[in-house]
């Protein structure tokens, strides 16, 4: 009886025991006695042995004998399913109370109410005993197939009611376990309906997205976590899974935090069916792999790095070549034409035709030492600069490489300090800022170029947070532009970064400036906000010396001498006009067209060489060692080493050496002052100082 449904029946009358008996769990007895039994209680025979369920009977004749059972029985968990109860028991409980405090200890049990008569009507017993879906009433005398059936309805009833209990109780410990699981896991689990609405977010999100679970209920996840570039990507991928019945894996993600960092997910997600197989949802889980993101962006950066260093260093090496053939042709150009001015009175017409050249051959060699510049193979040559001449002077070729919608504003400050500075590397400085203020403007706008001077009392940091104060000549370039935000602005100076898109920009512009503003001794400084647009400030320190007297010095006639002076030089035209230049200025020049000529006619002349001119980089021997053996022979002789390479190619590749160096293209009057200086410091024995 294991497996019977346990029937209470609470009655006061034995013979009515008997008869659920032979109806809801018949004997085998002696013919005719069941059905004669039956008969004088409810008027027909009772069904044949072994067509009745499995019942199991229990039976109490007073009200709290019966309540008593029910307590036992939830006890032992051996609940009744049905409850049968006589309304009518003296002399203790009637049906009522019984069957009221039965329903308190056992709220799920299905009661019947037995009755022949009663005291009370059917609306007040209903109303005393509750729960009125599970209360029915049965008449005596009553049919045995109305009792078998009810018998049977009910307890079906309860065991599907228990069924369903249990099968509630274990989808919410199921569901308590998925919670516990979902929740304790790193990674965000999600389900949406079918518009793509949460409907359910893990507690992750708050970590990963800066937003609670409470924020994300019910809004598409599209507006809340993606970029607006992403969103028609994402939703692309909900259409395949609905198109193709099967979800995604692995898919990488940007989304946004809710401070504004970008947080890189990986998602997988699959959609969710009813039975008839109509979309209801998605359910998915993403992975933070922002730091994964980050190293692979970061060593992404580091290879372009490279790969652009390679290039850089590429540049360098083929820059300085073509510097050195450039320099060689541009320098017998200058000096003829020089050499030639010299030679004619100060009104002769012919003079102007000859400075057009000079000046033209000296931009080209200036425009070879920007090309330098920016591969990094030139080094600082600083003057006593006025800051407004060199913008003057480049803003041509400035206003051409600004766009025809562009207002280009100048306010130059009348009485400008001076400045140490290289000039070329200023022009390099003004024209990458000019650049970027270009590049930021989309459409019509407005730059302006500016100086000032600026005495600098309290310390103010610059955009390495150095502190600094002094008297400053102030250039600043202003565009009206699309701005930046802090982050952009944490980076704007490093090299290779840049904001523009692939293929627009290298990323060396801003980091070029910054390079030759701090060699310059100098600082910079940057206001900028997003769609309000940038002022980058470059504060270079006040020159102690003036400019008056610095073009005074540049342009004081230089004296010549009488001294004998050893030309040694292979390209042809080079040394030609070199000898030429220093006769000019009344020199006694000696040639030769190599190191192993030279020294031959050194040896030749012992004691009547005064100083040694040798270019570094020559066939059979170079410079720098004849300078050494002429010096192992005559150790006060002075020497000056001259070139058409940059000055730190020839740092890099000669050794250090105490000779005076002389860059190639040069003017006569530079070659003719730098020989008088070292012959006048060699007779005071401090050339070599």
């Amino acid at each position: 009886m294991d497996n019977a449904t346990r029937i209470l029946i609470i009655d006061d009358d034995r013979d009515v025991w008997q008869a659920f008996r032979d109806v809801l769990s018949p004997e085998e007895t002696e013919e005719g006695t069941a059905s004669r039994r039956m008969d004088s209680l409810l008027g027909r025979r009772p069904p044949a042995v072994g067509q009745a369920p499995a019942f199991e009977l229990v039976f109490a004749d007073q009200g709290e004998d019966g309540y008593q059972k029910v307590v036992e029985a939830r006890q032992e968990d051996r609940p009744y399913a049905v409850a049968f109860v006589d309304v009518r028991m003296p002399p203790g409980w009637d049906g009522v109370k019984t069957a009221t405090a039965i329903r308190a200890t056992d709220p799920a049990i299905e009661l019947v109410i037995v009755t022949a008569y009663a005291d009370r009507s059917r609306e007040e017993m209903v109303a005393a005993i509750g729960a009125p879906e599970r209360l029915l009433f049965l008449r005596k005398p009553f049919d045995a197939d109305e009792l078998l059936q009810m018998a049977l309805s009910l307890s079906s009833k309860w065991r599907l009611a228990r069924q369903e209990e249990a099968t509630r109780q274990e989808l919410a410990s199921s569901r308590a376990r998925f919670r516990d699981l979902v929740e304790t896991i790193s990674d965000f689990v999600w389900e949406m309906d079918s518009q793509g609405r949460y409907t359910y977010c893990s507690p992750v999100c708050s970590r990963l997205f800066g937003r609670s679970p409470d924020e994300l209920l019910g809004q598409f996840f599209s507006q809340a976590l993606l970029p607006e570039v992403d969103r028609q990507t994402c939703h692309q991928h909900l259409q395949h899974c609905v198109a193709t019945g099967r979800g995604y894996a692995g898919l990488e993600r940007s989304c946004l935090h809710a401070d504004g960092r970008t947080v890189f997910v990986e998602s997988s997600a699959m959609p969710v069916l009813n039975e008839r197989g109509a979309l209801i949802g998605f359910r998915g889980i993403d992975r933070d792999i922002t730091e994964r993101k980050r190293e692979e962006i970061a060593r992404a950066q580091l290879e372009e790095q490279y790969r652009q260093s390679q290039k850089m260093e590429a540049l360098g090496t083929l820059a300085g070549g073509i510097a050195h053939d450039l320099n060689n042709v541009l320098a017998p150009i200058i000096m003829s034409a020089e050499l030639i001015a010299m030679g004619l009175g100060p009104q002769d017409p012919v003079r102007d035709r000859l400075r057009v050249i000079t000046e033209s051959a000296q931009r080209a060699a200036d425009l070879i030492r920007q090309i330098l510049v920016f591969s990094r193979k030139q080094v600082l040559e600083p003057k006593v600069v006025d800051l407004n001449r060199v913008i003057n002077a480049f803003f041509k070729l400035l206003r051409r490489l600004m766009r025809s919608d562009l207002e280009i504003v100048l306010e130059l400050e009348p009485e400008l300090w001076p400045v140490d500075a290289d000039v070329s590397m200023m022009e390099q400085v003004i024209l990458n800022l000019m650049v970027n203020a270009r590049d930021a403007i989309h459409g019509q706008g407005r730059i302006e170029l500016r100086t000032r001077n600026e005495t600098v009392e309290q310390p103010i940091p610059d955009v390495e947070h150095r502190l600094f104060a002094g008297s400053f000549v102030v250039l600043s370039v202003t565009d009206d532009g699309c701005g930046m935000n802090e982050a952009v602005q944490a980076r704007i100076f490093d090299p290779f970064f840049t904001t523009k898109a692939a293929g627009k920009g290298t990323g060396l512009g801003l980091s070029t400036v910054y390079g030759i503003v701090t060699q310059h001794g100098g600082h910079l400084r940057l206001v900028s906000r997003p769609e309000a647009g940038s002022t980058f400030s470059v504060y270079l320190p006040r020159s102690a010396h003036t400019t008056q007297g610095a073009e005074a010095a540049i342009h004081q006639v230089p004296r010549g001498g009488t001294e004998t002076i050893l030309l040694v030089e292979d390209n042809d035209e080079v040394r030609r006009m070199a000898a030429s230049t220093m006769e000019a200025y009344g020199y006694r020049v000696l040639t030769a067209v190599n190191g192993a000529q030279g020294l031959e006619v050194f040896r030749r002349n012992p004691g009547l060489v005064h100083l040694l001119l040798t270019d570094i980089v020559m066939p059979q021997l170079d410079g720098r060692s004849l300078a050494d053996m002429v010096r192992a022979e005559r150790p006060e002789l002075p020497v000056i080493l001259m070139s058409a390479y940059p000055p730190d190619f020839v740092a890099e590749n000669v050794a250090p050496f105490p000779f005076q160096f002389l860059q190639k293209p040069f003017r006569p009057a530079d070659l003719a002052r730098l020989l008088r200086n070292v012959l006048d410091q060699e007779r005071k024995g401090t050339w070599m100082a």
